[in-house]
């Protein structure tokens, strides 16, 4: 294993202090822990590092410190199968991925190669030239998504064989937050001046309203019913719609979740308030 320090970069995707489900590629479902009740969690952050002259990114200085750790990991070439895992991106690819995304097409990424890390215990952030362990960033809205930024990470083959997918392991332990960047706006994110507002809504046939609720813009509110005088407040309407499950969108994209599928994930109610809520 070695650990290496990234040049500055800007940070494309993920986010180094929340943490998401891990889900399994065949299932679509979150992996859990051995004990088969606690969710797997961990923290997912994509640097984009501007290309220079090199042609592949296994000849900077950073890819080359990767190769060498696979070349040790992977001694009989596996490492040299197209299914490798690498865990780096060329920006500029116009090939699709598994989600049918090119990454020439995703904000940031052009004219970059893009390293994607996870680890499954929290990042230590910082603020540039701000180290002490008191010094530590503490809340999640201090980064964003279009930040720049330098990450310390290890590198190490994962040691599985064919069948099963060889790579490495690309684990970030310390963030360090050099400079704001222009916000990138998760793909996720809907525009909803682009879907509620482009076709007008009517309410269905029937409807039970709650009159004691304020009603859609641009209709009166339907006054509540008064409490009688010396009493308690008066008894709510029985008839009313069916609460809605909401769904939220991960920054990294992926979802959507219920907050019942977030909090064994470590998402706490202030976490889940910050997420996109899915369309």
């Amino acid at each position: 294993m070695i650990e290496i320090t990234s040049p500055v970069g800007r940070l494309v995707s993920g986010h180094p202090m929340v943490a998401r489900p891990v889900i399994d590629e065949k299932t679509k479902q979150p992996k859990m822990q051995r004990d088969g009740v606690t969710p797997q969690i961990d923290h997912y952050v994509g640097l984009a590092i501007p290309k220079g002259q090199e042609t592949d990114w296994k000849l900077t200085e950073w890819g080359q410190q990767m190769n060498a750790e696979a070349l040790a990991s992977f001694p009989n070439g596996e490492h040299q199968m197209p299914a490798f895992s690498w865990k780096v991106t060329d920006g500029d690819s116009q090939a699709p991925n598994k989600n049918m995304k090119k990454p020439c097409d995703r904000e940031g990424y052009p004219g970059h190669w893009v390293i994607n890390m996870s680890n499954g215990f929290p990042i230590k952030c910082y603020h540039r030239e701000k180290y002490d362990p008191t010094q530590q960033i503490q809340q999640k809205e201090a980064i964003k998504a279009g930040d720049y930024c330098r990450l310390v990470f290890t590198v190490k083959g994962n040691g599985a064989a064919p069948p099963n997918t060889p790579g490495i392991y690309v684990n970030p332990s310390m963030f360090e937050l050099y400079q704001a960047g222009i916000e990138i706006i998760s793909e996720s994110a809907a525009d909803p001046s682009a879907t509620f507002g482009a076709v007008a809504g009517q309410m269905p046939a029937n409807a039970q309203v709650d009159p004691n609720m304020a009603a859609a813009a641009n209709t009166p509110a339907t006054p509540a019913t008064p409490a009688t005088p010396g009493g308690g407040p008066a008894a709510p309407a029985m008839d009313v719609l069916t609460p809605v499950e909401v769904k939220y969108m991960l920054p990294d994209g992926t979802g959507p979740w219920t907050a019942e599928q977030l909090a064994p994930a470590g998402y706490t109610p202030e976490l889940i308030a910050g997420l996109v809520k899915a369309p």
